[in-house]
């Protein structure tokens, strides 16, 4: 029988979003996160009866499945790439990789401890495994994911506050960028909210696993390797769901593409960068027309400004 190799990385939160990138990069088959704040809510919300245990000192576990095996100069390969995360502003805290062994099957029904219907106002993030029907709306918006085939299933609250945002918006006929599309969950909730995609990512395999979401779901939106200078027309919203870094890179070329009064819709703050991005928006013309969070994640709605270049 096939084994998988199961790697754990306990990590501190704020890094947790870049650890996730690394990760598909370094060729991990499905990535989940134990935060204790995830956790949490869903033992109060009732999803599951089983719950695993998670550390709650300010850090995060991250587990991974590899397909072959990664040796221990591998790990320890991976262990300084997650150190190096600090060159970019992020307090990785002390890293920590352990590492088991388990069967197909258990690997294959791993998830399902992991993943579970969630609503995030009409939208429904439903688990390919799980029957939802019962419990919708007439107006839900139900969005099918394999959390097993890459990042971003709608229970982080970074996707969640993106997530709401978009539900405050007319988007019928409306041009939207997502910037780092990761599964696509964002460009496939877009989408069936009536806007016209053209989504990016910089990873070739989450351009491949957001098409294929894309076709689970029976929409259509373009998907190009890249970041927002690969992205066609002039957008009326551009959504992006990464980190601080990216984000501020991300914010002079937003404000040129943008129409007047377009809208930026940035996640994966970690609340002590909040305040240098929201600075950095405010002298590029845009202004702040909400900001929420969750947990020690910040999530922000900017409008660019009529009198802005």
């Amino acid at each position: 029988m096939k084994t998988w190799q199961e790697v754990r990385i306990d990590v501190n939160q704020e890094a947790s979003e870049a650890v996730y990138a690394l990760l598909e990069d370094f060729g991990a088959q499905g990535v989940a996160i134990q935060d204790p704040t995830l956790v949490d809510e869903a033992r109060e919300a009732g999803l599951g009866d089983y719950f695993p245990d998670v550390i709650r000192d300010g850090r995060v576990r991250l587990v991974c499945y590899f397909a072959e095996h990664k040796s221990e100069a591998a790990l320890a390969e991976l262990a300084d790439r997650i150190r190096g995360l600090a060159e970019f502003g992020l307090n990785t805290g002390s890293v920590e990789i352990t590492t088991s062994v388990v069967q197909e099957e258990e690997w294959a029904t791993a998830w399902k401890d992991y993943y579970h219907t969630t609503r995030v106002g009409r939208i429904v993030i439903q688990p390919s495994w799980e029957d939802s029907a019962g419990e919708l709306r007439a107006d839900d918006v139900v969005i099918v994911l394999d959390p097993g085939m890459a990042f971003g299933t709608g229970t982080h609250p970074t996707t969640v506050m993106c997530l709401e945002f978009l539900q405050e918006f007319d988007l019928k006929g409306k041009i939207l960028w997502d910037v780092g599309t990761g599964s696509g969950i964002l460009s496939i909730a877009a989408c069936k909210l009536g806007a016209q995609v053209h989504a990016a990512d910089v990873d070739k395999t989450a351009v491949e696993v957001a098409l294929e979401n894309s076709s689970l779901n029976n929409v259509e939106f373009s998907v190009a390797q890249g970041s927002i200078e690969v992205l066609p027309g002039r957008p009326d919203i551009i959504v992006a769901n990464i980190i601080a870094d990216v984000i501020l890179d991300l914010l002079p070329k937003a404000a040129e593409a943008l129409h007047n009064q377009g809208i930026f819709i940035a996640g994966g703050i970690i609340d002590s960068r909040a305040d240098e991005v929201e600075s950095a928006a405010q002298e590029l013309g845009f202004a702040v027309q909400e900001r929420r969070q969750r947990a020690e994640w910040v999530g922000y709605c900017f409008v660019k400004e009529q009198h802005s270049a």
